[in-house]
């Protein structure tokens, strides 16, 4: 069978030579010698066995015992071959996506490639070049740019510390109900005036590990996000960590706003008691936590961004390090199918060249196992002695008793 334009060869289950077409007189005898040649291993005798079931090794009489299989085995065998090619055409894609064999200009690792040899073109052109007209060229280091994303992303920090220390203290310690209801109306203040963050800081310091943590967060997500791509997963569990979290202070903060409701029995307040799903203040609080971190997030990338720009042959080269390691990644993805597929194409091959081989009955099948068997037996009793020898019987009787069992009940084929 060809596959790709390269000949898939059997080199067998267990390393055993081929023995196709092996005729032998006697299989104990047989056994025997086989048993010396692989001295006693019990893998050796193993792949011994489907030889003698597939009809590789037949003695004089069973040549002319040898029946075709079933139909019904043959659509069962070709039904297993088609399952295998649509798996191997699936990684051969995959393969192929990540680096063409066929084309070495395509795939992900060539355009990755392309973009080192136009950084590193750009660093010598850099290193030779210093004048204003070069560095127009590119996208550049500035002050003006860096120090409103600094001041920007002190402003988030802030209000992050405002909002996690605030909605916090109102989800756990709740709020005066005569505060609340202030002119009649429901006053919900989910960020409290700078008295009382003080009074905070200055009263409930545990409060501050709330907006500790998803600071700590946010730094963690770019310090992996930096690592490429091995760390993706790394990444996308602190993000959803973040979520969870805000969802839990946005849900808590919806439980204590009816719990105060409720707690008010008032009637003019029944109509605000709703599910959490219909409630905007669930939402509000999600978007305010969760939406803003993001943004928070954004700034802090952009501007680590801009400082690196500083340095545009640093940024060069760190940004051809992180292509390099993504490559060596990619091609270490790709060796590895490659490695499968060149197992699938075996397990093909095989496949179909055993479904039009002629195969013996069952109950033939299972004498010349024992004939081999006590064969083989007889060898382990005089290479390891009586006591040793009974040990290694044993376990090549039992190989051979679930052997059997299992050829009885897969007898229709031999494959599973």
């Amino acid at each position: 069978m060809i596959i790709s334009g390269k000949k898939i060869l059997d080199t067998g289950r267990n390393h055993l030579p081929d023995l196709s077409n092996v005729v032998v007189k006697d299989l104990r005898e047989y056994g025997v010698e086989q048993a010396g040649t692989y001295k006693g291993g019990v893998e050796a005798y193993k792949g011994l066995l489907d030889k003698i079931r597939s009809g590789s090794v037949l003695t004089e009489q069973d040549a002319i015992r040898l029946v075709p299989k079933t139909e019904e085995t043959k659509k069962r065998i070709q039904k297993q071959i088609d399952s295998l090619l649509e798996k191997y055409y699936e990684l051969k894609s995959k393969a192929d996506e990540i680096h063409s064999s066929r084309d070495i200009t395509k795939g992900i690792v060539p355009i990755k490639q392309q973009e080192i040899n136009l950084l590193q073109s750009q660093v010598d052109e850099i290193e030779h070049s210093r004048s204003s007209v070069t560095q127009h060229k590119y996208n550049v280091f500035s002050w003006g740019t860096y120090i409103f994303l600094f001041f920007l992303l002190i402003a988030l920090s802030f209000y992050l510390l405002y909002f996690y220390m605030s909605v916090a203290d109102f989800a756990l310690n709740g709020v005066d109900a005569m505060a609340l209801f202030q002119e009649g109306r429901l006053n919900i203040q989910l960020l409290p005036n700078l008295r009382r963050l003080i009074y905070l800081i200055i009263n409930y310091p545990p409060l501050i590990v709330f907006p500790t943590i998803f600071f700590a967060l946010g730094t963690a997500i770019h310090l992996f996000s930096e690592k490429g791509e091995r760390f993706k997963k790394v990444v996308y569990g602190l993000l959803a960590l973040v979520l969870i979290g805000d969802l839990l202070l946005a849900f808590q903060v919806h439980t204590a706003v009816n719990e105060i409701l409720v707690k008010s029995n008032r009637e003019e307040f029944k109509s605000l008691m709703v599910p959490v799903y219909a409630d905007s203040r669930f939402y509000l609080v999600l978007f305010l936590g969760f939406g803003v971190f993001a943004i928070w997030s954004a700034v802090y990338y952009l501007l680590q961004m801009e400082w690196a720009k500083r340095n545009q042959i640093k940024l060069r080269f760190k940004r051809i390090a992180r292509l390099q390691n993504e490559i060596l990644e990619m091609e270490g993805k790709r060796m590895g199918y490659e490695t499968e597929l060149h197992h699938i194409a075996q397990r093909i091959e095989n496949l179909s060249k055993e479904k039009d081989r002629m195969v013996l009955p069952v109950d033939i099948m299972e004498k010349n196992i024992n004939y081999f068997r006590d064969g083989w037996n007889g060898y382990l009793s005089t290479l390891y002695g009586r006591d040793k020898g009974e040990e290694q019987i044993k376990i090549i009787n039992h190989t051979t008793d679930v052997y059997v069992k299992e050829l009885k009940e897969f007898q229709d084929s031999y494959f599973k």
